[in-house]
């Protein structure tokens, strides 16, 4: 079985929130100044909040005493095939609340696998849209999040989304050609703020 690390947030709350569930437990441990692991009791998965960005898991003062706040957290799941790493948020006397994972080791059930790209990378493609309720279509130069053999991902402004046919193709032009695809899914990429609106990624699949 192969495996793959993700970066991907929405990916991330997506799969705790899916294996992270009532009363499982977790293999818990600390890597020490020589490499070896400091394994400790096995912990219960409490609640997860995605919203601030943390989990809580129920532990006991044995537990408590044996971590070390300063220091990465390793977890394992029982199934064996979810690992990640965290650092503790808080410490409270029956639940401890750690933060949620930038990164975690997924099995991969991908059959292509996917170049990713950051926004400071600007990797830019050129995008065809249809708009909605209207004869007409829009082209744009929209940010890469990532590419495989089979679809990409693309960043979109909010007023973008709002004006797109979600039931027609669209047109990428990744080389000298134009490739059709179809609109897969839609998600928040980035929450508005001072400096920015918001920004929706859409994932295409090649036809």
């Amino acid at each position: 079985m192969e495996y793959r690390f993700s970066k991907n947030r929405p990916e991330i709350v997506k799969t705790l929130a899916s294996r992270l569930t009532a009363e499982c437990s977790l293999t818990v441990w600390q890597k020490k100044a020589d490499g070896s692991r400091n394994l400790m009791e096995k912990m219960i998965f409490h609640a997860l909040f995605p919203d601030e960005g943390v989990f809580t898991l129920k532990v006991n003062k044995e537990n408590s005493a044996h971590i070390d706040p300063s220091k990465e957290i390793y977890f394992l799941l029982e199934e064996h095939d979810f690992i990640f790493k965290t650092k503790m948020a808080m410490d409270q006397k029956e639940f401890m609340t750690l933060q949620i994972p930038r990164e975690v080791r997924l099995k991969e059930f991908r059959i292509h696998e996917r170049k990713y790209f950051t926004l400071e990378e600007k990797k830019f493609v050129e995008v065809v849209f249809s708009v909605k309720n209207a004869d007409h279509e829009i082209t744009l130069s929209c940010p890469l999040v990532n590419i495989s053999e089979s679809g990409a991902c693309i960043v979109v402004s909010k007023e973008t989304i709002s004006n797109i046919d979600f039931s027609a193709d669209v047109l990428l032009k990744l080389s000298a050609d134009f490739q059709s695809a179809v609109i897969r899914n839609a998600r928040i990429f980035i929450k508005k703020n001072l400096n920015n609106d918001e920004l929706y990624a859409i994932g295409v699949q090649f036809q």
